[in-house]
């Protein structure tokens, strides 16, 4: 046989076999679908037994976040203090990982477990007609996406504050409160953020939604607590920090019930109670 003709016969015999092996992965991702949609399914059923409402369109189709890692980037903390503050910012090492940057507009300082607060001079940061909108352009000039999650009106002025988001989701731990005196912008307190640009923690893997439905009902066992609704499943994430590694983004659900808020560790299957 004619090589030309031989080579042919064998590409088209590797061609056939990646399209055979293309069409049985299609196939097992398709039956591995149907299950834990049947799965998720049969949990809400379960749930519904024991007493517990859940509607449908409330629960997840599948978990869509992922595990990760975020390690503190100190170069750009400095970057974020001059787009903050404006140019010639000096920074002061306070020591514990604790860095200040200053100048005639004000101070930022930066921990190392996410923690920050900032203090503005008179007049620096005056607040336009939108009061929201003003703050969320500030907060963006530290790379801070965060949408309003609580706002009070105190003698002094307005406390609005904000909850960071990662990739359009919230990360329920990361929030921070900017004050005003009624024209300003004065500070930043009980500031959390994100240290640096997340990557996946490929060590970690997510639990399947059947298995959170029962996750969920086995905490609120341990927690001694009943509810006969869940109202709400919103997904997002939780960050936590170590003194010896990077800062964890676990993905978690913030339950809403009749009768409370729970947080749902995606990973663990941890429960806890929340505000």
């Amino acid at each position: 046989m004619e090589t030309p003709k031989l080579k042919n016969i064998v590409l088209l015999i590797l061609a056939l076999t990646n399209l055979f092996l293309l069409i049985f992965v299609i196939r097992l991702e398709g039956q591995d679908r149907a299950q834990q949609s049947q799965a998720r399914l049969e949990a809400i059923q379960f749930l519904e037994n024991k007493g517990i409402q859940v509607k449908k369109d409330q629960v997840p189709e599948k978990m869509t976040l992922e595990p990760k890692n975020v390690e503190r980037d100190l170069e750009r903390e400095s970057v974020l203090a001059a787009q903050l503050l404006g140019e010639e910012v000096t920074v002061q090492d306070r020591g514990a990982g604790v860095y200040r940057y200053f100048n005639a507009l004000g101070s930022i300082q930066f921990h190392s477990d996410g923690a920050f607060s900032a203090q503005f001079s008179q007049d620096m940061f005056p607040l336009g007609d939108q009061l929201e909108q003003t703050c969320q352009a500030l907060l963006s000039k530290m790379d801070f996406e965060g949408e309003l999650s609580e706002a009070e009106t105190g003698a002094g002025g307005e406390r609005l504050t904000f909850c960071q988001l990662w990739e359009g989701q919230p990360v329920f731990t990361q929030q921070v409160t900017l004050e005003t005196d009624g024209s300003c912008v004065t500070g930043m307190v009980s500031g959390r953020r994100l240290v640096g640009t997340p990557v996946q923690d490929q060590s970690r893997t997510t639990v399947t939604v059947a298995t959170a439905l029962v996750e969920f009902l086995n905490g609120l066992n341990s927690l001694g607590d009943v509810c006969s609704r869940v109202d709400s499943i919103t997904q997002g994430y939780a960050a936590g920090t170590s003194l010896s590694g990077p800062m964890t983004l676990t993905p978690v659900w913030r339950i809403g019930t009749d009768t409370g808020f729970y947080q749902l560790d995606l990973v663990t299957g941890a429960l806890v109670r929340v505000s």
